[in-house]
């Protein structure tokens, strides 16, 4: 089976911006699916910890 872009193909079908970014979205959350559940939890977890150094870095100012 072939890589098909999901943005070409709502962009064909519709035109529509809305209907390539909700592909793009379940393109995304169907890769993330089939990564270990560990892998996810750890970016999860590094993003929540980038965000708390984001907010604090704000809050400083």
């Amino acid at each position: 089976m072939a890589f098909r872009d999901p943005t070409q193909q709502a962009d064909k079908a519709t035109g529509n911006a809305t209907a390539a970014a909700e592909a793009v979205r379940v393109h995304r959350l169907r890769e993330d699916a089939r990564r270990p559940m560990s892998v996810n939890l750890a970016e999860g977890i590094a993003l929540s910890h980038m965000l708390m150094r984001f907010v604090g870095a704000a809050r400083q100012r």
